[in-house]
């Protein structure tokens, strides 16, 4: 009895150190994204990317969960199929970006900018969008959100 819980025990405890470490980013990628603002299918978890110049940026395919954007400039940058899920990009520039199969559930994009950025296929479950401009985006089914789009899509 004794040893069967002492395995269990310790299935437990290796199950919470590998949990812990899948959600620390890799350094490596971070110098490698800051660098060059290329980095596709990296590991970014809970990266501090606020206020920075980052037009362009191809993170393709990255794990960007609970990662800090607030006030960057992401203008044109590629952010498909990346989990952006519970990431802070309040006020963070996404103008023209890609966000092409995103996973945005629960981010913050509170007053962010996505003026024609392409959510095609992007989760939006619980994501804050208030005063979030969506004019000209393409919206999660592919239709283009009109004038007047500010925290919701008016199609």
């Amino acid at each position: 009895m004794i040893s069967n819980q002492v395995y269990w025990i310790s299935i437990l405890v290796f199950a919470l150190l590998a949990t812990n470490e899948i959600l620390a980013f890799d350094k490596g990628h971070l110098e490698i994204f800051k660098k060059d603002k290329i980095c596709e299918e990296c590991g970014l978890t809970k990266a501090k990317l606020s206020k920075m110049e980052l037009q362009g940026a191809n993170l393709r395919g990255s794990n960007l969960f609970r990662a800090n954007y607030y006030k960057s400039d992401l203008t044109g940058a590629n952010l498909s199929k990346t989990n952006m899920g519970r990431s802070n990009m309040k006020r963070t520039n996404l103008q023209g970006a890609n966000l092409k199969g995103a996973d945005l559930t629960r981010a913050d994009l509170r007053e962010a900018v996505l003026f024609e950025a392409n959510l095609t296929g992007a989760l939006l479950e619980d994501t804050k969008l208030i005063g979030t401009v969506l004019k000209g985006a393409v919206w999660t089914n592919g239709q283009i959100c009109k004038d007047g789009s500010l925290g919701k899509c008016i199609r």
